[in-house]
């Protein structure tokens, strides 16, 4: 009697666990990639669409600051009730003419503004996407960990039924039965946080993309390409060729030096014209007049623009040293992070799993030949288990360190 219970119990604790092996799991129809939650936060998320404003803003501004000043056209009249009579009446025209080159100048410097909006832009996309996919892989993970949760329930409910009819037969004591109970329960609370996990990462997801009131789906993705490619000497080398922080001071250094050289023509004197045509009621005659002016730059020569411009251009310059240190050790502990819980996903991945599956087969036919008891195969449950469960934690570590690797550099992907 109890060798057919004991064979039952194992043989549904072994379709529950398929031999150590994740159970097969029907999928729902609809399934998010990442390239779709990547491309869903693109084109929606605000941040993105605020710097891209900022972008087309400063693009109409290069328009706005190269364009000449509008002439001026107005009335004149002078002599009015001279001898009674209605005296000078006329018109006028004026124009500006701006000298040294001044209007290119303008162009030259919000050009640069442009190139440090769009590369502030990018910096943004990056911190979108990398939000994207760490909430995307910690999804997934969640998913994996209710799937796995599923399965020790099942291993629970069964091992609870055939130790209760153990009991009855008397082949079992009540301390088994009661360590079965307790065991389902912490399984029911492991599935239920699991629950919890997965409903919190999607939201977290959603709102990376930009929709918060986006409805749950179904996430797909590959753990095995969490991984980083590149040593420390050419990941710094692409780090600072390709940090769009990098290139929005580089830009900004551009436009501290076209700014120089707008401050040192500002003492050229722009010159004011006016044109104007009269009609002498007194003499019926026909005036004309014509007047050039322009300011003297005696006293004000721009001394202090061209000063302040010099010293924003070397301000500049030692910001970039500093972003670029600060990058090298964000750049160093990241990777410290990735080779840390990568050495350590390796381990349960080529040691520890193999083990745990390993082990749990041999107190299975220990069990099931009566040289063990329950509690010891419930240990070993356990331990296989917890062992599944750790490893996706470390999962998400991995990711967590593999998406803000990537998150530096412009272009990288993981997936």
């Amino acid at each position: 009697m109890r060798v057919r219970v004991i064979l039952a119990s194992l043989a549904l604790l072994a379709v529950s666990l398929g031999y150590g092996r994740a159970a097969e799991v029907v999928q729902p129809a609809e399934v998010l990639q990442l390239e779709s939650a990547e491309a869903i936060a693109t084109s929606s998320h605000p941040a993105l669409a605020e710097a891209a404003a900022r972008v087309r803003a400063a693009r109409a501004n290069t328009l706005q600051v190269g364009l000449p000043p509008n002439p001026t056209v107005g009335y004149m009249g002078t002599e009015i009730g001279n001898d009674g009579r209605a005296g000078q009446q006329g018109m006028y025209a004026e124009q500006q003419f701006i000298r040294g080159n001044k209007l290119e100048l303008n162009r030259a410097i919000a050009s640069q503004e442009v190139r440090e909006l769009e590369q502030q832009y990018q910096v943004e996309q990056l911190r979108v996407l990398t939000a994207v996919r760490i909430a995307f892989y910690e999804v997934y993970l969640a998913q994996r960990e209710i799937e796995l949760s599923h399965q020790l329930v099942g291993v629970g409910q069964q091992a609870a039924s055939s130790v209760e009819k153990l009991m009855e037969a008397q082949e079992a004591r009540k301390i088994d039965v009661l360590q079965a109970e307790i065991e389902l329960e912490r399984i029911n609370v492991k599935l239920s946080q699991a629950h919890a996990k997965h409903a919190g990462a999607w939201r977290r997801l959603a709102a990376a993309m930009g929709q918060p009131n986006l409805a749950v789906q179904h996430v797909d993705a590959d753990p095995a390409k969490l991984a980083w490619p590149h040593d420390w000497e050419t990941s710094r080398e692409m780090l600072l060729a390709s940090s769009p922080e990098v290139a929005a001071l580089l830009a900004d250094i551009s436009r501290a030096r076209a700014a120089i050289a707008r401050a040192c023509v500002e003492p050229v004197p722009d010159v004011t014209a006016q044109v104007a045509m009269q009609y002498d009621n007194a003499t019926q005659d026909p005036i004309a007049g014509v007047q050039l002016g322009m300011p003297i730059p005696v006293w004000n020569r721009n001394q202090g623009g061209i000063g302040r411009a010099r010293h924003e251009l070397t301000a500049a310059s030692r910001r970039l040293d500093a972003v670029e240190l600060d990058l090298t050790g964000k750049l160093a502990e990241r990777m410290r992070q990735f080779e840390t819980a990568k050495a350590q996903a390796d381990a349960y991945q080529s040691g520890i799993l193999r083990r745990a599956d390993e082990n749990l087969d041999l107190v299975r036919q220990s069990y099931e030949a009566g040289e063990s008891g329950y509690l010891e195969l419930l240990t070993v449950q356990r331990t296989y288990f917890e062992s599944n469960l750790d490893y996706l934690s470390t999962l998400g570590e991995v990711n967590q360190a593999v998406q803000q690797l990537a998150g530096l550099l412009v272009g990288t992907r993981t997936e």
